[in-house]
C-alpha cells in the first residue's frame, strides 16, 4: 500500500452543478470508477452485481444513504456512508483501488469535476436509485429525524413501502453522527469496511491492509459496568432497569448530547453490521438491545417520544432482517420459509452472529412488554399521549412477532423470562469466551481468515 495514499477520507466537497438538460432534477448522482465485472454494489436496500454498464446510481433522494462492494469470492466488503441534501444536482465519484482493495477517492478535485462535467454522456447508463421501477419515492428529511405525529402518521407504512422502511430504518443517521462515531470530522463521505473495529481493540487492525473507522460506540463503560454487576446476584436487581444509565447520557452537562445518537448507533450499527458483516458492530448492536434499550424500563417515564422512536426502529429492523436479507440457509434459498420455523428466521447475518442472542431477544422483549405495562399501569390517568403511543407501537411489534410464532405473553415466554432472571451474568458473554479449536498454517495464521497481502 502506498503511503502516500489517504483512504480514511472521504472525498472532496464539492458544489451543486448545474443540470444537463437531458438530467432529470431527481436528486443526486454516485458515479463509480474502474469497478471491475463481477463485483456486487449494494445501494441501501438493494444489491447488484457489475456488468460493464453499471457506472454508478442517479436520482438518488434526500436522505442518508449507503453504498458498499465485495470483490468476487471475497468475504469482506467496505463502502460509504453519506448524505444527500435537498438541493439536487451534486456528484459524488468514488473509484476501485485494485492494489489495497479498497473503494477510494479519486485523486484530484479537478478529476472528479471532470467526471462531473461529462455526466450528461454518461447520465442514461447510470442505474436508477429505486431500480424496483416505482415513481412515489418519498424523499427523507435530512436535517433532522423524521417528526413524531400521534395522528397523521400511518406508524406501520414502513411494512409495505421500500423507501419508508429505508426511512425507518436511517432518518436518525446524520452527518455529525457519522462524524462522531467514526471519528472523521472534514469529510463528506464515511468509509467503514467489514473489519472495522471499535475504538480501543486497534489490535484487530493487523488482518487488514486499509484501516478505515475506529467506532466510537456510546455505553463503552456501561457495557463493562454491567457485566460485573449483573454477575453479583446481591446486586442484579440495583442494575436490572437500565433507564439510569441512558438518563446520565442524555443529561450530560459538558456538550449538549442529541437523544437521537441512540437511535443513530442503533441504526448504524445494525445496517453496517449486517451488510457488510461487520463483527464490532453486531455485537453493539446486541448490546444496546439487550443491555440497554430493552432494560430501560422507566424511559418512557422521562423520554416517550424516543421510547417511541427506539421501538419502531427495532420493529423495522426485524421485519427487515426477515424480509429484505437473504438467508444463510440454502434450503430456505430455495424453499422459503419452513413452517416448522417459530419466530424470526434464525438463519439470517445477525442472528447467526451469536445464536443465543436470538432467544435472548424473545426472553427481553417478552420483559420489557410486562414491565412497559407496569410502569404505565402506574400513572393511572396521568399517562399522556406520547406513552400511551410507546404502548400502542410496542403492541404493533408484539403483534408483528406474534405472526412469526413468538407470543410474548405466553407461559413459555414467562417461564423463559424466570430462566432468564436466573441466568442474567452467567450467560451473558459465555459463548463469546469459550475456547475453540482451530487450524493454523504454515505461519501459525488461523485458516480462513481475510487476508488482503495474498
Amino acid at each position: 500500500m502506498s503511503s502516500t495514499a489517504r483512504y480514511d477520507e472521504g472525498g472532496h466537497d464539492m458544489p451543486p452543478l448545474a443540470q444537463p438538460s437531458s438530467q432529470p432534477d431527481h436528486g443526486d448522482v454516485f458515479l463509480l470508477l474502474s469497478l471491475p465485472q463481477d463485483f456486487i454494489v449494494g445501494h441501501d436496500d438493494m444489491a447488484v452485481t457489475t456488468n460493464e454498464s453499471l457506472l454508478g446510481f442517479r436520482d438518488i433522494p434526500a436522505g442518508t444513504h449507503f453504498l458498499w462492494v465485495q470483490q468476487p469470492g471475497a468475504t469482506s466488503r467496505n463502502g460509504y456512508w453519506y448524505v444527500t441534501q435537498e438541493q439536487n444536482g451534486r456528484v459524488h465519484v468514488k473509484q476501485w483501488d485494485k492494489y489495497n482493495e479498497v473503494l477510494s477517492s479519486v485523486p484530484s478535485l479537478a478529476e472528479e469535476r471532470h467526471q462531473a462535467e461529462n455526466l450528461e454522456s454518461i447520465y442514461p447508463k447510470l442505474k436508477p436509485y429505486d431500480m424496483r421501477g416505482a415513481s412515489n419515492r418519498t424523499p427523507a428529511k435530512t436535517s433532522q429525524p423524521l417528526p413524531f405525529s400521534i395522528g397523521g402518521r400511518n406508524e406501520l407504512s414502513f411494512t409495505t413501502d421500500p423507501a419508508k422502511m429505508w426511512q425507518q430504518l436511517t432518518h436518525a443517521i446524520s452527518e455529525p453522527f457519522l462524524a462522531r462515531i467514526t471519528g472523521k470530522k472534514s469529510v463528506d463521505a464515511w468509509l467503514v469496511d467489514s473489519a472495522d473495529c471499535a475504538a480501543g481493540e486497534s489490535y484487530r487492525t493487523q488482518y487488514k491492509s486499509v484501516q478505515s473507522s475506529e467506532f466510537n460506540f456510546l455505553f463503552a463503560q456501561d457495557f463493562k459496568d454491567l457485566k460485573l454487576l449483573d454477575s453479583d446476584p446481591t446486586r442484579r436487581d440495583v442494575v436490572e432497569d437500565t433507564t439510569d444509565r441512558v438518563l446520565a447520557l442524555l443529561r450530560i452537562t459538558d456538550f449538549s448530547f442529541d437523544p437521537y445518537e441512540i437511535i443513530a448507533e442503533l441504526q448504524f450499527t445494525f445496517l453496517t453490521g449486517t451488510h457488510l458483516g461487520n463483527q464490532a458492530c453486531m455485537e453493539q448492536w446486541w448490546d444496546l438491545v439487550l443491555k440497554i434499550i430493552m432494560r430501560a424500563y422507566r424511559l418512557v417515564l422521562f423520554y416517550p417520544v424516543l421510547t417511541v422512536e427506539l421501538i419502531r426502529t427495532l420493529h423495522a429492523q426485524v421485519i427487515y432482517t426477515e424480509e429484505y436479507i437473504e438467508s444463510t440457509s440454502e434450503e430456505e434459498q430455495e424453499k422459503g420459509r419452513s413452517e416448522h420455523t417459530i419466530g424470526p428466521s434464525p438463519d439470517r447475518p445477525i442472528y447467526q452472529f451469536n445464536l443465543q442472542c436470538r432467544r435472548r431477544l424473545r426472553t427481553a422483549l417478552a420483559t420489557y412488554a410486562r414491565k412497559l405495562e407496569e410502569v404505565l399501569n402506574g400513572l393511572g390517568d396521568a399517562v399522556t399521549i406520547e406513552q400511551s403511543t410507546a404502548r400502542a407501537i410496542f403492541a404493533e411489534l408484539e403483534a408483528w412477532l406474534f405472526t412469526r410464532g413468538w407470543d410474548l405473553v405466553s407461559k413459555n415466554a414467562k417461564v423463559e423470562e424466570t430462566k432468564r432472571q436466573d441466568e442474567i451474568g452467567e450467560d451473558d458473554d459465555g459463548d463469546d469466551d469459550m475456547p475453540v479449536v482451530v487450524d493454523l498454517d504454515e505461519h501459525g495464521r488461523e485458516v480462513g481468515l481475510v487476508s488482503f497481502n495474498d
